[in-house]
């Protein structure tokens, strides 16, 4: 009876572990608020452009931002991407890439940062600086 009661016990005590292990878990990935409402709003102010004339304002935005932004030279640049990141891991910053991508088959196109953090420290500034290139581009005329 007293083995019963140790291993109901020792159940016990491994469903709590278990599930304190998994909180812990999730919580790590959970996204704080103001990590989402950045998030929304890079998603909704991504830059689009419609003309010739527009999308090379735009795009030539885009490349002087990253030229001022980006912790890496800009390694490749052509009429549809920009790419700027580094190859060697152990030197931190954060890398960009940017697409320009048609949008719906519509005519539109859109210009589509993503951004890469070669740290420890999670680039904490990451999400700001998305906003801020879709912000500048969006400007530009």
């Amino acid at each position: 009876m007293i083995k019963a009661q140790l291993r109901h016990q020792l159940h016990i005590l491994r469903t709590i572990v278990t599930s304190a292990l998994l909180l812990i878990g999730v919580s790590y990935c959970a996204v704080s608020p103001v990590t989402q409402a950045k998030m929304d709003e890079f998603a909704r102010t991504i830059p689009s452009c419609s003309s010739d004339n527009d999308c090379s304002v735009k795009w030539a935005a885009a490349r002087s931002w990253i030229e001022q932004s980006s912790d890496y030279p800009i390694q490749g640049d052509s009429d549809t991407r920009i790419y700027a990141s580094n190859m060697i891991i152990s030197h931190s910053g954060v890398g960009v890439v940017v697409n320009l991508v048609a949008a719906n088959g519509s005519g539109n196109y859109q210009i589509v940062a993503d951004m890469e953090c070669f740290s420890a420290n999670n680039c904490p500034e990451l999400w700001d600086k998305m906003v801020d290139f879709n912000r500048t581009v969006n400007r530009a005329q």
